[in-house]
């Protein structure tokens, strides 16, 4: 249903794993479960084998994984293969944090320190 709605508003709204992302690992170019997820469901039927030739820290597998696919990948540091190792066990053990596949995005209110327009960004006048 989540990527049918997706497909219908043909925009997929997905967070970065950037800051305090409870997915967030030491990989730079990490990208969120979600995006693999989707992926996932697109080219792939529960039981078939999902492979990732640059695996990472195992966002692909636990993508597939969770979506009841088979999962194998190559990946040539061995710190983010100790990762990947972490997050699968994590996953199956029911203690990985994941961003839910269909959570809506946090909108902030204006109000936040998040959302304010930063002071010193104003010039002689006080306007923005």
């Amino acid at each position: 249903k989540i990527i049918a709605k997706d497909w219908e508003n043909a925009f997929w709204e997905i967070p970065n794993t950037k800051s305090n992302h409870k997915e967030r690992t030491e990989h730079p170019a990490q990208f969120p479960i979600a995006l693999a997820e989707r992926c996932v469901l697109a080219c792939s039927n529960e039981n078939d084998w999902v492979f990732d030739p640059y695996a990472g820290v195992g966002t692909s597998l636990v993508a597939a994984i969770k979506q009841g696919r088979k999962a194998v990948g190559a990946e040539k540091e061995d710190c983010y293969v100790n990762i990947a190792k972490e997050r699968i066990q994590s996953f199956y053990s029911g203690h990985l944090p994941y961003r839910p596949l269909g959570k809506p995005i946090y909108r902030p209110s204006g109000k936040t320190k998040i959302s304010r327009i930063p002071e010193q960004w104003k010039d002689e006048e006080g306007v923005y």
